[in-house]
């Protein structure tokens, strides 16, 4: 799915979504869309869709999308879901989840709310990097060596992509459940386009890149090359949910403008996987795209052994996350069957001092020798 819904119940399939095409506009009816699986969480709700057939596509592909739905009751909701999507539309690569339509209508005072925000995404059949883990944690197996770094790179390559833009962006929001996989023996496309150019929804700006997308390719990548931003074990990896994507590089000049980073830190940032400055800004600094690096660093230690870096903390009376984090209390298991490379490369993003911290070109220059 395109995110973990908070609680999940089942509809008739034959309850149907009939989008116009525009920002609220009246003209030119789309595809229909029948519900078959929804989920909620918050102001937003995710439907597992597949196109109904239609004067226009008499016989649509038997596919199934994911239809994220914010509710946005105020502006301020409004802004920070079309951010969302201008974010997606921007930054296109092989390893960020694209963004295939999109719309905006009216609400028609569903939950209180004054505006629709409708955005079409593929959908990942295997779930999060959190659903892997559990399913492999239910056999007493685990992720090997080689699928631990290859998703790992995926990842990078997906905040590289954010760390290239001018300005340059940061996702600040690195978790597990933000990680979604693909194999490659599933039955649906990984990248499963909407039928027809006449939808309800705003096609994606960019056709060709979605076409290569459909082959796990970037734009201009020769053959040779197309498995490049799929893993060596058959797993496709996308980065997802951009509503915490923000500029990168911010100078902090004061007290109060330090309290005001810490506290937008603390409504986007998840707390096991923000990085210590973030907990404690100094009045007088710069931040920079590397607090994704140091998430990067708990991901991929959540990668090896089921859990947060911090979660022994967390499950300590008294105990303070924050404290941890900043510093450095990484919690190691005693019995590992993990390579020292991977515990070093883990401790190589997480330097605690951000100056020091290594870039995203640096982590995957290093991830790339380990997999050689």
């Amino acid at each position: 799915m395109v995110s973990p819904p908070v609680t999940q119940r089942s509809d008739d399939d034959s309850e149907r979504f009939g989008l116009r095409r525009g920002r609220g506009s009246d003209s030119g009816q789309g595809p229909e869309y029948g519900k078959l699986f929804v989920g909620e969480g918050g102001y937003s709700f995710v439907y597992l869709v597949r196109e109904l057939p239609s004067t226009q596509c008499p016989d649509p592909p038997p596919l199934l999308y994911a239809l994220k739905k914010v509710l946005a009751a105020s502006s301020e909701q409004l802004k920070e879901a079309w951010h969302e999507i201008e974010v997606m539309r921007k930054v296109s690569h092989p390893n960020i989840m694209p963004l295939l339509r999109h719309a905006t209508l009216p609400a028609q005072g569903e939950g209180g709310a004054q505006q629709c925000i409708y955005m079409l995404m593929p959908l990942f059949q295997e779930g999060s990097l959190v659903d892997e883990l559990e399913r492999k944690q239910a056999v007493g197996s685990s992720l090997s060596t080689q699928e631990i770094l290859s998703i790992f790179l995926q990842v990078c390559k997906a905040v590289q992509a954010l760390h290239r833009q001018n300005p340059p962006l940061a996702h600040r929001d690195i978790k597990p459940h933000n990680v979604l996989l693909q194999r490659a023996h599933s039955s649906q496309s990984v990248l499963a386009r909407s039928g027809g150019s006449d939808g309800s929804l705003h096609d994606s700006d960019n056709a060709d890149a979605q076409e290569q997308l459909l082959q796990g390719n970037e734009a201009g990548a020769s053959s040779s090359n197309r498995a490049a931003h799929s893993s060596a074990a058959g797993i496709h990896a996308v980065l997802m949910d951009f509503g915490s994507t923000a500029a990168a590089r911010i100078t902090i000049h004061n007290r109060l403008e330090a309290l005001a980073a810490q506290e937008d830190a603390d409504r986007h940032c998840s707390a096991p996987y923000k990085a210590p400055e973030l907990y404690d800004v100094p009045s007088e600094c710069q931040l920079d795209e590397r607090v994704d690096v140091w998430s990067l660093g708990a991901l991929l230690y959540f990668m090896m052994y089921g859990v947060s870096p911090f979660e022994q903390v967390l499950n300590e009376a008294g105990g303070s996350l924050a404290l941890a984090v900043i510093n450095n209390k990484i919690s190691w298991p005693q019995a590992s069957t993990h390579s020292a490379h991977l515990k070093s490369l883990v401790q190589f993003c997480m330097e605690s001092r951000h100056q020091k911290r290594p870039s995203i070109d640096d982590i995957i220059s290093r991830t790339r020798q380990l997999l050689e």
